[in-house]
């Protein structure tokens, strides 16, 4: 019964939860009616997708904790495991920069161990992580909940760029609150905070309102600055070429940004998970600034 709770709030959908256990979609409604039976709460929000109540989080939980042992303990349930991977939340800029290539070398330790990447925001990724939704979590909260780990990472340095047309229109004499009224910011999606805060204190703008376009995308947001689409907070990992070659400018050389990241789990033995908080803290050393 844990395993189609499990499966159905991995997959949004009971009938998507049948087809990834290959049972009816009859017979996964009357596992969890009975689990909910014996829980004597409702387990799952029955929305588009479906959501789990606070009542399912440890049991969510408590079936990921059991599926990561059972990988580890008995290595050929990993080969029966149909829906085996480990979830993990990052926020989008570390996957796209630094988060695959420290991870290559568990990678190629464990081939036969699959991987899910939930994105979201880093003030938003431990929240997946104490719910049940994944098993390790990159955040920027450096405070452990209740019977989880943390471990610092690093500093990920952030840039506010431009394209030297866009300062020109928009800047001449700089960034200013009359000039960032008429200006169009780039924001990542509508959880990605970073840009108002970086004006807020910049500018002394207590709660800063400003035209923006949302590109949630990793790639596709460096291509809008450089563009001309709006001006936005972009990694210096992913930046620093556009900045050095001038198609990018730095419209605030003068308050620099970072954002401390790290990395959160269960507190559990798990050789697997052991190895990919040493895969992510080496390769997080190589280009984050110590926190």
């Amino acid at each position: 019964m844990l395993e189609c709770l499990e499966a159905v709030v991995t997959e949004g959908s009971f009938d998507k939860a049948a087809a990834a256990l290959s049972i009816t979609q009859s017979a996964v409604s009357q596992r969890i009616r009975a689990l909910e039976s014996q829980i004597g709460q409702p387990l799952l929000f029955r929305t588009r997708p479906v959501k789990p109540t606070p009542a399912a989080q440890p049991l969510l939980r408590f079936a990921r904790q059991t599926r990561l042992l059972a990988m580890e303990v008995w290595p050929e349930v990993r080969e029966s495991l149909k829906r085996g991977q480990l979830r993990l939340a990052v926020n989008a800029d570390s996957l796209g920069s630094w988060v695959l290539p420290a991870l290559q070398p568990w990678m190629r330790q464990y081939p036969d161990v699959m991987l899910e990447f939930v994105v979201d925001d880093q003030t938003q990724t431990q929240a997946r992580l104490r719910n049940g939704e994944v098993i390790g979590s990159i955040s920027s909260d450096p405070v452990a909940a209740k019977g989880f780990s943390v471990r610092p990472l690093g500093r990920m340095g952030y840039v506010c760029v431009a394209s030297p047309d866009f300062m020109r229109r928009y800047f001449p004499e700089g960034l200013s609150i009359p000039a960032a009224l008429k200006a169009p910011a780039l924001v990542f999606n509508r959880r990605d905070d970073l840009q108002a805060d970086h004006l807020s204190r910049c500018l002394d703008w207590p709660e800063p309102r400003f035209p923006h376009h949302f590109v949630p995308a990793y790639e596709a947001y460096l291509d809008a600055a450089i563009l001309g689409y709006g001006y936005g907070m972009s990694p210096l990992l992913q930046c620093e070429p556009a900045l050095k070659d001038g198609r990018l400018v730095d419209v605030t050389p003068h308050a620099p940004v970072t954002v401390p990241l790290y990395w959160h789990t269960w507190q559990l033995q798990s050789e697997l998970m052991e190895g990919i908080g040493k895969a992510l803290e080496t390769g997080a050393a190589a280009v984050l600034e110590p926190i």
